[in-house]
Order: structure tokens, then C-alpha cells, then sequence
């Protein structure tokens, strides 16, 4: 009694002790106020990075692939870009290996030399050898330049298959010192990557040296392309190889083939004569790439290989161009014949590009063998099919619907040999390019000036009787662009004319996915609706008839002013292999743009706010969300130590929540306090007499207990 009486009654010290937390929780809060700042001043650098990647994301399926004029590059964070890494960390390569493929006389074509070694299972290595060598080439002298795919005997999981792009850089010349009289070699690059015009250019430059030098030339050649930098999409970059510069930029998608050639740079001898140096292959030494920047000066390259242009490729069918544009956006399948690889390959892949931005998912082979693992698949559904097409010209049914593909998957072959005719004569789309001169003129000997020495092939008269022609039943949708075609009559430059087509075609297609474009948007969760203690919300499924109605809904014309035809070519799209990869990109797309979005607010989150109040639970489900953010971080991202930092704090914050939380759950603000002590020393009283009543569910019962008196 003495003790209460003194003022230090139990209230009072209740008061006292609840005035001391308060003073402690400010203390903290202050202490904790400043070390965020701190830590906002040290990733304020990382979080505009995440701003700036949030933006890139959101803009890169309105940069054109194909252009590398466009200045699309973005900084050098690693951080927020993990589609420059595979799964395990390793970086990207450029390349695989170089190989050596040499025709003997008794086995015909083998795999000589490889560097690194490659050890190819015996399928892999018929099919690179017989892709390496020209059909039906035995009178024809020169080099040619071309690419192909090569498909791996091993399958992925979701049966698809692997493939490998090979570019050709393949010599044939009268060498007496062989039994048959002529030497038939090629250089070949293996690369996983569809670079196209760099790889062709790169074979441009290391073809002819190796025929100089040997295999000493690729081992240096190989390690060029291995100093060259980490490889990463969106990025422009000057690539030394063998005394050049090649300057590349690297589109921001992979799938497409990627056709633009180089600019070339080639290193300037002498310190101010300002003239360039000899070419390579006249140079009794092999060029070495040591040298300084400053010395490095343009180079005007003459080359026989332009970048794969559209008009080169199908001169003869300029007013077929939109129907050739509907069959690979539609994924119809295409057998190419050409008189030779070049032509063949470059006319494939300008097909592949006509419907870029998009990516065609078909089987698409620039250059195709009889002896390929794969012929018997295709020649099987020829087998199956009807008759053969007999021209363009012929009509179809009245409403433009086409499905008579036989079976056959959306594929694009390109081919040499005319035995194609006769095994593959019943697809149902014939394109046949090139004539007998055009044959004979695909061998040039390149960076030299001999003469061609070449006879006429006749087989080719069979192939092609010098005539150029499709044949297909399909009726098209589209008519063709009556100014376009003014443009190339009037015009006499086939670069010019080439650069009309390439942007028409690209603005047509970005035109026809406009209202899929818009319908997706919708799809789309608002981004007010991310929140830390909930995972990324979930895109809406695509249906295909709800978008169909809302373009038949709208009086806007996309690229048909028939509506109806206009309906019916979405409705055919909606159906196709490359709808199908379109949405799962953009889904994917979508993901990782609100995943990105989910870390930003987790890093920029104000845990101790978000946390006030919330129960257990919240903060249990939170922290888990943060852990499994930062084991991302630390094993599939190459995330700077300051982001890994703040997610550390982050959940060594939650966790200090949890336990203080955890402990005023089981004991109520007596059990930690002395006050309970002091209490349980005072004598009761009537006015600390207690009263529990209980209740059961079959009758009231009340209970009275009343603390006894001393």
C-alpha cells in the first residue's frame, strides 16, 4: 500500500513504461528512416533502370527486327534483361564451330577437319555434308555463298526439334593433281543463331582466306569470333574478324531470320596515305585484328551479296507478291526449286521475311536434300495428296477459303535437285525462280577476277524450261497495291524499289495486326492492380470468336475494304501455326512485363508501412515471395549486389515482424512487464473480485466464482 500511496501505483507505472516504448519506437523509426534513404540513394541508379527496361518492354514489339538503322539500344544492365542468358547462366555463343567438308572420289562427300571438334552422330554428319554441296554442279566453276539449316537427331521435350544454321562457302576449280580433275571443297560455319547477312559476310571474308592459309586460318578466325563481346539481343556492336570491323546490330527477338548485311570496316595500312589495304586473300600473311581504333578507317566492299532483298528474289512476280505474303502469313506450305543454293536459300528466307514482324513457325529449310532425315516425312504426305495444281491463274471456291494442304504442315522447302518435281510434285504451292543463265551464273569467283569457265547444265532445262512460274490453286484476299507497283515501274534502281517493297510489306503486316493488337490490350491487367502481397495477376485468355466479334463490331478497315474477305483472312490467321506463336509471345511478353513490374514495387516497397497491421499470415506469404524473388536473383539473373542487398533487408524486415508479433500473440502487455509482479504481491480485494459466467448450447448455466477475503 505504501508503494501506491508513494505514486507508484500500478497506472502510473503502466504510463511511465508505454511513454518509454514511444520514445523507443521513434528513436527506431528515425534510425530506420535514414538507413532507407541511404538505400534509396544507392539504388536510385538500379531503379531507373527498371523504369527504362519497364518502358523498353513495352515499346519493343513496335521496333522493326529487321532495321538495324533504328537505334533500339538500351544500356548495359544485365540485370533486368534475363533473355541474354540461358537457364544455367552461360552466355549466349556466337558460333559452334568451323568445318571443312571435302568430296572424295570413292565415298563422295566427307567431314575433313572441324574446329572446335564436333562429334556428330552419323545422321547429323550425312545431313551437314550433303547440305554443304550444290546438286547437280559437276561442269560449274567458281565460289557461291549460301545457308542452310541442319536439324538435330535429338529432340526437345515438347517435340520440337533443334536446329543449327550452316553458311556455305563452297569452291569448285580444275585441279589436276585430282583423279577427277576438280577440287570441291566447302567452309562451313555452324552457328545457332539466324544472322544471316553477318554470317554470309563473315564467310565472305573467311572462305577465300582459308583456301590460302588452311586450318590455321580458322582456328584464328575462331578465336576472333570467341574475343567478340558477350552476345546479347538489342545491341549494336563492331565485331573484329581477320582484319575487319564488322558492325552488327543484333535484333531485340530471336526466331527470325536476321538478313541485313554488316557495315564493313577494314584495318588502313600506312599512317596517312588514307588508301585501304589490299584485300586479304592477297596478302601473303594472315591479318591479325591487334590494332588500334583509331586505325580502323570504312571500307567501301564490293560484294556479290547484297542484303537478301525481296524484288531480287521474285522480279518475275511482283504482282504476286501479296499472294505469296497471304501463304506464309496463312502458313501454307511452299516448295521452292531453283537452279542453284544461293537463289534457292535467299528466295526462302526473303519469303520468311516478307510477313516480318512477325515470326514464321513453320518448318522453313533455305536449302533441302534428298538426302535429309526429313525427306521421306515430306514425300509421304505428297503421297497422300490429290493432283497436282495446275497454275496461279486457276480459280478456287467463290469465298477464298483454301485448305487443301494435304495434310502436309506448315512448311517452306527450298530445293535444287529436280527429282523434287516427281516426289513433291502434288504440294499444293509450286514456286519455281530462276532460269538456265541464272544457273550458270550462280558460281562467281569471289574477291578474284578469273573468268567463269562453266557449261550448260541440262538438267535444269528440265527443272525450269527457263520459265519462272507458281503454281497454286489458292485465290488470295488481298488485290496488290496499285502505287507500289507504280513506284517499281517507274523506278530503274532495284535498291530503291527493294526498300518500297520491304517497308510496304512491313507496314501491311503491321497494319493486318492492329486489331489483334488492341484485342490483347484488353487482356491485359491494369497495373494499379500489383500488389506485393499478391503474385502477378493473371492475364485473360484469348478467345478467339469474342475477337472476331469485336473486329466485325468496328466500320474501321484494316487492309481489305471487303469486310467480309477482310473477316475471313483473321478468321484463316486465327487457326495457323503463326497466330499461335504470336500469342504465346506476347503472352510471354506480358508476363515478364508485369513480373518486372512485381519486382520493381517489391524493391521500392516501404515494408515497415505495408506491414503495420497485418497479421501473420500476410507477412509469412510476403516473405516468402521475397525469398523466392531473391533465389532468382542469385542463380538466374545477373542482378548487382545492391538489388540482392534490398531484398536481403527486405526479408530480414519481415522476419523481425514476424517474431515481435509472434511474441505479443502469446503473451498479453502484463506477461512482459514488472508490473505483473508487483501486482501479484497486493492483497485482493472485493473491488478485484472477478465474475465468469458460462453458457452451454442445451441450458443456461451460470456460474459465480468469487474471490475469498482476507
Amino acid at each position: 500500500m505504501n508503494s501506491i500511496i508513494g505514486g507508484t501505483d500500478p497506472l502510473s507505472m503502466i504510463f511511465k513504461e508505454e511513454e518509454i516504448k514511444k520514445q523507443q519506437l521513434l528513436l527506431e523509426k528515425e534510425q530506420r528512416e535514414k538507413q532507407e534513404q541511404q538505400q534509396k540513394k544507392l539504388d536510385k541508379d538500379n531503379i531507373f533502370k527498371l523504369e527504362e527496361e519497364g518502358k523498353k518492354l513495352e515499346l519493343s514489339t513496335k521496333v522493326h527486327i529487321q532495321h538495324p538503322n533504328i537505334s533500339t539500344t538500351s544500356d548495359n544492365n544485365p540485370l533486368l534483361d534475363p533473355s541474354n542468358l540461358t537457364l544455367n547462366g552461360k552466355k549466349k555463343k556466337w558460333i559452334n564451330s568451323f568445318c571443312i567438308i571435302n568430296f572424295d572420289l570413292e565415298i563422295g562427300q566427307v567431314l575433313d577437319y572441324s574446329f572446335p571438334q564436333v562429334n556428330f552422330k552419323e545422321e547429323e554428319s550425312t545431313n551437314l555434308c550433303f547440305l554443304s554441296f550444290p546438286d547437280s554442279n559437276s561442269h560449274l566453276q567458281g565460289d557461291i555463298i549460301y545457308s542452310f539449316k541442319l536439324k538435330e537427331t535429338s529432340s526437345l521435350g515438347n517435340g520440337q526439334s533443334n536446329f543449327q544454321y550452316g553458311y556455305v562457302f563452297f569452291r569448285q576449280e580444275k585441279d589436276s593433281s585430282i583423279s577427277r580433275g576438280y577440287l570441291q571443297k566447302s567452309v562451313v560455319l555452324l552457328s545457332d543463331e539466324s544472322f544471316v547477312g553477318l554470317f554470309k559476310k563473315v564467310m565472305e571474308i573467311v572462305g577465300p582466306l582459308y583456301f590460302d592459309h588452311g586450318n590455321t586460318l580458322l582456328e584464328v578466325a575462331y578465336q576472333n569470333i570467341m574475343n567478340w563481346p558477350e552476345l546479347k539481343l538489342g545491341q549494336t556492336y563492331e565485331l573484329p574478324i581477320l582484319g575487319y570491323i564488322l558492325t552488327f546490330h543484333v535484333p531485340h527477338t530471336r526466331g527470325t531470320p536476321h538478313i541485313i548485311d554488316p557495315v564493313v570496316k577494314q584495318h588502313q595500312l600506312g599512317g596517312g596515305g588514307g588508301g585501304l589495304s589490299s584485300s586479304p586473300s592477297s596478302s601473303g600473311n594472315i591479318p591479325t585484328t591487334g590494332v588500334s581504333p583509331s586505325l580502323w578507317s570504312e571500307m567501301k566492299l564490293v560484294s556479290n551479296l547484297k542484303s537478301i532483298d525481296i524484288y531480287g528474289c521474285f522480279k518475275s512476280f511482283t504482282t504476286k507478291l501479296w499472294m505469296l505474303w497471304e501463304l506464309v502469313l496463312l502458313g501454307h506450305p511452299l516448295l521452292v526449286i531453283s537452279p542453284n543454293p544461293p537463289m534457292c536459300s535467299d528466295s526462302v528466307l526473303a519469303l520468311v521475311s516478307l510477313i516480318s514482324p512477325l515470326h514464321y513457325c513453320g518448318d522453313y529449310r533455305p536449302y533441302f536434300t534428298i538426302h535429309d532425315t526429313d525427306f521421306h516425312k515430306y514425300t509421304s504426305f505428297s503421297h497422300l495428296s490429290g493432283t497436282r495444281p495446275d497454275d496461279s491463274n486457276n480459280s478456287n471456291n467463290d469465298d477464298g477459303e483454301y485448305n487443301n494442304n494435304n495434310g502436309i504442315p506448315p512448311s517452306i522447302l527450298g530445293v535444287t535437285n529436280p527429282f523434287f518435281l516427281k516426289a513433291l510434285g502434288n504440294w499444293p504451292n509450286i514456286l519455281t525462280i530462276g532460269t538456265t543463265q541464272q544457273r550458270l551464273g550462280g558460281f562467281k569467283k569471289i574477291k578474284s577476277s578469273l573468268p567463269n569457265i562453266m557449261s550448260k547444265d541440262l538438267l535444269s532445262r528440265h527443272v525450269l524450261d527457263n520459265k519462272e512460274k507458281i503454281l497454286s490453286e489458292y485465290k488470295p484476299f488481298i488485290s496488290p497495291d496499285k502505287s507500289v507497283l507504280k513506284k517499281i515501274t517507274e523506278s530503274a534502281d532495284d535498291d530503291v524499289i527493294n526498300e518500297v517493297l520491304r517497308t510496304h510489306f512491313l507496314q501491311l503486316t503491321q497494319k493486318f495486326l492492329i486489331p489483334l493488337e488492341r484485342y490483347f490490350s484488353s487482356l491485359l491487367p491494369l497495373a494499379k492492380t500489383i500488389s506485393i502481397f499478391q503474385r502477378p495477376p493473371r492475364l485473360k485468355p484469348f478467345i478467339k470468336e469474342e475477337c472476331l466479334n469485336k473486329i466485325m463490331e468496328t466500320d474501321e478497315r484494316f487492309i481489305i475494304d471487303n469486310k467480309s474477305k477482310e473477316i475471313e483472312l483473321y478468321k484463316q490467321f486465327l487457326d495457323c501455326v503463326n497466330f499461335k506463336q504470336w500469342l504465346d509471345d506476347k503472352r510471354a511478353q506480358a508476363i515478364k512485363h508485369l513480373n518486372i513490374l512485381y519486382r520493381k514495387a517489391i524493391l521500392e516497397a516501404d515494408i515497415h508501412t505495408l506491414l503495420r497491421g497485418k497479421p501473420i499470415s500476410t507477412a509469412t506469404d510476403l516473405l516468402k515471395r521475397v525469398e523466392d524473388q531473391l533465389i532468382l536473383e542469385e542463380n538466374l539473373f545477373q542482378t548487382s549486389k545492391e538489388i540482392k542487398d534490398k531484398f536481403k533487408s527486405h526479408i530480414e524486415i519481415i522476419r523481425q515482424y514476424k517474431n515481435n508479433n509472434s511474441d505479443n500473440s502469446n503473451n498479453n502487455i502484463f506477461s512482459t512487464s514488472p508490473v505483473k509482479s508487483l501486482l501479484t504481491q497486493l492483497p485482493t480485494t472485493s473491488s478485484f473480485s472477478s465474475t465468469t459466467t458460462t453458457t452451454t448450447t442445451s441450458s443456461t448455466i451460470t456460474t459465480k466464482t468469487t474471490t475469498t477475503t482476507k
